[in-house]
């Protein structure tokens, strides 16, 4: 199975919740000013991070590299599953929780934010993830959770929430990027405004979804595979 995309369409946290429960490969091509990285995932954890095929072992390291993909990745990603005994083991950390952690210090740019009209609804089992956020989102999650467990876009979360348009962008992106609420589409042709009965959940479809593999490894990758085993960083 391969999963491949672009960052101009999917958000680097949402491509990590798709990869939750898979093991293998995510090389991000040109995903930091023109760097490129590699993580090697177990279900859910994080064995070992790359940056331009370079080993990167430090604790805060990693965590500025993680901060920095979910500010901004650029260019394309792709994930190549693979047996557990093929990935390098230089650590193991929870992934998903980490980018939950690191949400709150993000400094996010303006284009990463969702459009105002951009409607999104809870996530099965949120309530199970609140007390691993951040204080300050928990208490954001209090006030704007009832809204989102119907469906809610930036301009209905400022006015629910009494805070500007600018700040409720902000929130939803820290939201989303926590694992706590997904965009999604109604299953039918739904007025912008209408309501969801109360008790149901609205039908959405995930925005990352599994594609046909590539034809081929791209060069560069294969380069980079090659320069890690020559420096003796698998």
């Amino acid at each position: 199975m391969a999963i491949y995309g672009d960052f101009a369409d999917h958000a680097f946290s949402d491509v990590a919740k798709v990869l939750q429960r898979h093991t293998g490969t995510l090389f991000l091509q040109s995903a930091l000013g023109g760097r490129s990285v590699e993580l090697h995932l177990h279900r859910g954890e994080m064995r070992a991070l790359f940056m331009d095929g370079f080993p990167v072992r430090e604790a805060m390291r990693v965590q500025d590299v993680l901060r920095q993909l979910m500010n901004g990745a650029t260019g394309t990603y792709e994930f190549e599953a693979m047996a557990p005994h093929e990935l390098t083991a230089h650590f193991s950390l929870p992934l998903n929780q980490v980018l939950r952690s690191l949400v709150q210090d993000a400094r996010i740019d303006e284009s990463q934010l969702p459009h105002e009209a951009t409607r999104f609804v809870t996530v099965q089992g949120a309530e199970e993830l609140v007390g691993g956020l951040p204080v300050t989102l928990q208490s954001a999650w209090r006030h704007v959770s009832p809204l989102l467990t119907r469906g809610g876009n930036a301009a209905e979360v400022a006015q629910e929430a009494f805070i500007s348009l600018e700040e409720a962008r902000l929130m939803l992106f820290r939201l989303r990027a926590a694992g706590m609420v997904t965009p999604y589409r109604a299953a039918g042709v739904v007025p912008g405004g209408a309501a969801v009965a109360a008790g149901t959940q609205p039908h959405f479809q995930s925005q990352v979804a599994p594609a046909a593999a590539p034809e081929q490894v791209s060069p560069v990758r294969r380069f980079l595979n090659a320069l890690r085993r020559l420096t003796g960083g698998a």
